[in-house]
Parts: C-alpha cells; structure tokens; sequence
C-alpha cells in the first residue's frame, strides 16, 4: 500500500502567520509578558490545519524562535519560550520582555530566512 499526501505542511508560512498574531496581540497587550492561548486558537488561525496545530507545532514554534528584533543589547528572539500542553488543549508563551518593550517602541521584527 502506497499513500500519497495531498497535503504538505509548510512550517515557515504558519509560524509567519503566527508571529503576525502575536506581534498584533503585543500591541494591544504590552504589557503582558506570558499569555496562554487555546490550541484552538491556533487550530482557527491555522485555518482549521490539525496537524500543524497540534502535531507539527513543535516545530513550528522552533522555526518562531527564529524572529527576532533589534534591541540595544542586539537581536534578541520574540518569543521567550513556551509549553505546549496537548492534554489541556493550550500553548503558554513566555514573551521576551526587552524585545516586546522595543516592539512597542515602533521596532519592527526581522524575519529569518525560508531555506
């Protein structure tokens, strides 16, 4: 037997999409520095893709690592670290603090390089 998927994940398009969501809720929000969201959060913002908000989101929050903006103590990442916890369907982020406080300064967010 043979499958053949029709569909392939592509990791660097959802963790764009989710750094624009998190970039937008650090506006509203600056002063929050840890923010738990459902997974079914990510699922609508996934637009309904299961696979890469639960299986594949490991590896897409690796790849969210990888944003970064200029701070005076150079670049530092968006995104501090979080935990994925699959048994009570949500994802805390712990953001960087000195990095969401330049965001908020007008500093804009350097996208890493899609391989």
């Amino acid at each position: 037997m043979n499958l053949h998927y029709t569909h392939k994940p592509n990791y660097y398009f959802f963790a764009h999409k989710l750094v624009l969501f998190l970039e937008n809720y650090i506006k509203h929000h600056p002063n929050h520095v840890q923010e738990t969201f459902s997974l079914n959060t990510i699922y609508d913002l996934f637009d309904h893709d299961f696979a890469s908000s639960s299986t594949n989101l490991e590896g897409i929050l690796n790849i969210v690592d990888e944003y970064v903006i200029e701070t005076n103590n150079g670049n530092e990442p968006l995104v501090k670290s979080y935990h994925i916890s699959h048994d009570n369907h949500i994802l805390t982020i712990d953001f960087n603090s000195n990095a969401i406080a330049h965001l908020a300064q007008g500093k804009v967010i350097t996208y890493p390089k899609a391989a």
